[in-house]
């Protein structure tokens, strides 16, 4: 059987290859149902479990071969368990029984074939089948190791060898014509990983693959021309490329054109301008997706557009809960660092952030949104090399404009030297024309300013004036800084309980200052 596993292996990927392979000894099969299972029943299993084998023949093939295949099935049964057996060993399984690695399973049945016994953890086996040429086995390796390097079981020192022996290995069951290893083979030229980072050679894998209707290298063909990696940048190519794979079912590719539909509509690019349609649009990419990339961008918006009632009705609380709930390492921006106007440090080159970047900077001319929130990326460095002077310089045009967003940012940029020259009693006065416009942002920092003195005279009574305004508009920040009013006695009578019920409305919006000032009162939770 040891030729015949090591012809099944090869075929793992590629049915098509099989089939050109055998097509000199077709004529000698009169009656394919007529086999006996002596006749390579491993083959016609592992060519009926491959995902990509309906490609290479015809139906009435197709429910033959699964007979053979199901008849077949008992002799490999056994592999398989014990191959399953050893990756639990070693952690491959998610806790609902679903393998971590994305291995078809044809793969599993090939490796299946050529280990006598997988009952131990020891890894051994695997290499030793990768050593000799198993398609399936190089490509399994590849995975195990990135696994490892995900979950950080590599010493920070080995991490560089490990990404090459990944490439290698890769690269191994790529040469063999392994259809995912081309894909994860070209990700590692687009990220650098392991190899020199070479766009135009990922996009060349992609194209390959693309032409012969292979979706998941549509859908990655699509994302280069969207951004413009290794080719000119082409929007309408990439929906183009988009379309075909969703053409084959594939809802990421789908929901990846309503996601640039969204915001074609909401800059009108090719489009007539419709914050109605652009909602619409990332609404449904923020439910339905599960690209953590573009669903964090679409829920972002949505928040944006509820906040200033663009497309729907204006609901600023609803607005202010999903962006802050929408706020992941991934992509850092959420309400304290988009509507409230602190310096956190969310610098960032992941993919979300340099995605978001790019599609602001595209409709900056055409929005004055898009260009608020890229220079809030300026600020941050998000997606971006950070330039807080040209930040600066876009949030004034802005503010000038009368936009009350940006002109609270102004008013820190000025308090807080963010590239400008740091003027406290210019800070006041972009804090106070954003608070007459009753940005509860704005008047909770223009009560800051009176409570701390920044530009105007300290002046507890009219800081708690102004907190009570945004306190009353649901600002979790203005919440807080009145309980600390009423907790310390500054600007009105001091009040325990009072100061509790203002903790526990910014408390229950999840503001840590609060929750902490609760628990110091002894009335958390």
């Amino acid at each position: 059987m040891a030729n015949m596993n090591e012809s099944a292996s090869n075929t793992v990927s590629s049915p098509t290859h099989h089939i050109q392979a055998e097509a000199s000894t077709a004529s000698s099969w009169p009656d394919i149902t007529q086999l006996s299972l002596e006749h390579n029943p491993d083959i016609f299993t592992i060519v009926c479990c491959n995902d990509s084998f309906q490609l290479a023949l015809d139906h009435n093939t197709i429910k033959t071969l699964l007979r053979v295949c199901k008849r077949a099935r008992p002799l490999l049964s056994s592999k398989v368990a014990h191959f399953h057996s050893s990756c639990h060993s070693m952690e491959l399984f998610n806790p609902d029984g679903q393998m971590r690695i994305g291995l078809t399973p044809s793969d599993q049945i090939a490796i299946s074939l050529h280990c006598e016994d997988q009952a131990t953890a020891d890894r051994s086996w695997l290499v030793s089948q990768a050593e000799q040429g198993n398609t399936a086995a190089s490509y399994f390796l590849a995975r195990i190791l990135q696994v490892d390097l995900d979950k950080g079981r590599v010493k920070w020192s080995e991490h560089q060898t490990t990404k090459q022996q990944i490439f290698h290995h890769l690269e191994s069951a790529a040469e063999a014509n392994h259809s995912m290893a081309h894909f994860y083979l070209a990700q590692c030229y687009r990220n650098g990983f392991g190899v020199n980072r070479d766009h135009t050679k990922a996009v060349e894998l992609y194209h390959r693959h693309a032409e012969q209707g292979i979706s998941w290298a549509q859908v990655a063909l699509g994302r280069c021309y969207e951004s413009g990696e290794g080719v000119d940048q082409d929007y309408n190519t990439a929906i183009e490329w988009y379309s075909k794979a969703a053409d084959q079912g594939n809802e990421d590719s789908r929901l990846h054109i309503v996601f640039l539909r969204g915001w074609f509509s909401f800059i009108g690019h090719g489009v007539d301008q419709s914050d109605v349609d652009a909602l619409t649009h990332w609404q449904e990419v923020s439910t339905q997706s599960t690209n953590p990339v573009i669903k964090t961008i679409a829920t972002h918006m949505v928040g944006w557009m509820h906040y200033l009632g663009r497309g729907t009705q204006l609901d600023k609380q609803k607005g202010v809960k999903i962006i802050r709930d929408n706020q992941s390492d991934a992509f850092k921006l959420g309400e304290d660092e988009c509507l409230a106007s602190m310096w956190n440090n969310i610098k960032s080159d992941s993919a979300a952030a340099c995605k978001f970047f790019h599609l602001c900077h595209l409709g900056s001319d055409r929005d004055w949104l898009c260009r608020h929130l890229m220079a809030l990326c300026l600020v941050n460095g998000f997606g971006t090399i950070q330039d807080q002077e040209k930040a600066a310089g876009i949030i004034e045009q802005l503010a000038n404009e009368g936009h009350s967003d940006s002109q609270l940012w102004m008013g820190e940029c000025y308090r807080s030297d963010g590239g400008v020259s740091k003027d406290f009693k210019k800070a006041f006065e972009w804090f106070s024309k954003s608070a007459k416009q009753d940005n509860s942002y704005g008047q909770w920092m223009v009560g800051v300013c009176y409570y701390f003195r920044y530009g105007v005279t300290k002046d507890y009574t009219k800081a708690v004036e102004w907190y009570r305004k945004s306190a009353e508009q649901g600002n979790r920040c203005g919440q807080y800084s009145l309980g600390e009013c009423y907790q310390l006695g500054r600007g009105v009578p001091e009040h325990i309980d009072t100061a509790a019920s203002w903790y526990r409305k910014s408390a229950d919006q999840d503001y840590q200052w609060a929750i902490d000032s609760l628990k110091d009162l002894g009335k958390w939770p």
